[in-house]
C-alpha cells in the first residue's frame, strides 16, 4: 500500500465481510464484532505481511475465521453459550413461505452445515470470492473447495426441498 490512509480503507472495506464471518461461526452478535476489533488490531501489528501476501482479504479472513473458532471453542469449554443469542439468530417461520422465511431458512441450514463447507459457502455466495482467495483463506486447495461447495450446495438445496415440501404427499 503507498500509503497509511489507502491501508487503512482497504482493511475497512472488510468489516462487514468480517463481522458476517464472525457471526456465522459464533452466532454472537457482541462477540463477533469484539472479533473484527480484535482482527483490526491483529493486521495493523503485522499489515506488511498482510500486504505482501498474494491475497491479502483472504489472509485478513483467515486471522477472522482463526479468532472466531478459538472465541467458539472457548465458549463451548465453558458452557456459557447463550440460548437466546441462537434463538435471535436463527429466528424463522415456517407458516409462511414468502421471502425472508426463506432466506432464513436457508441460514439455518446453512448454519447448519459443516464448518468447511458452511465457510465456502458463506465466502463464494455471500461474499463473492474467487475460488483461489477461499483455497487461500481455508488453507485448502482449490478442488477440496470446489468439492466443499458442491456438497454444502446440495445440502441446502435437499434440505429446502425437504423443508418446502413438508407435510406434502409425493405420488
Amino acid at each position: 500500500m503507498k500509503s497509511e490512509t489507502q491501508y487503512i480503507e482497504f482493511v475497512s472495506e472488510l468489516r462487514d465481510t468480517l463481522y458476517r464471518l464472525a457471526l456465522s461461526i459464533t452466532c454472537d452478535s457482541a462477540e463477533a464484532e469484539d472479533i473484527v476489533q480484535d482482527v483490526f488490531e491483529r493486521v495493523w501489528r503485522a499489515r506488511d505481511k498482510v500486504m505482501q501476501s498474494a491475497f491479502p482479504r483472504a489472509y485478513i479472513c483467515r486471522i477472522a475465521h482463526n479468532l472466531a473458532i478459538d472465541r467458539q471453542r472457548a465458549t463451548t469449554r465453558r458452557h456459557t453459550f447463550s440460548i437466546d443469542d441462537q434463538a435471535n439468530f436463527n429466528n424463522s417461520s415456517y407458516s409462511n413461505t414468502d421471502i425472508s422465511d426463506i432466506a432464513s431458512l436457508t441460514r439455518r441450514i446453512i448454519a447448519s452445515l459443516p464448518e468447511k463447507q458452511r465457510l465456502a459457502i458463506h465466502l463464494r455466495d455471500v461474499e463473492g470470492y474467487e475460488i483461489e482467495e477461499i483455497a487461500e483463506a481455508l488453507e485448502t486447495d482449490e478442488t477440496n473447495v470446489r468439492m466443499n461447495l458442491s456438497r454444502a450446495r446440495k445440502s441446502v438445496r435437499e434440505e429446502l426441498i425437504k423443508s418446502m415440501n413438508y407435510g406434502v404427499e409425493q405420488n
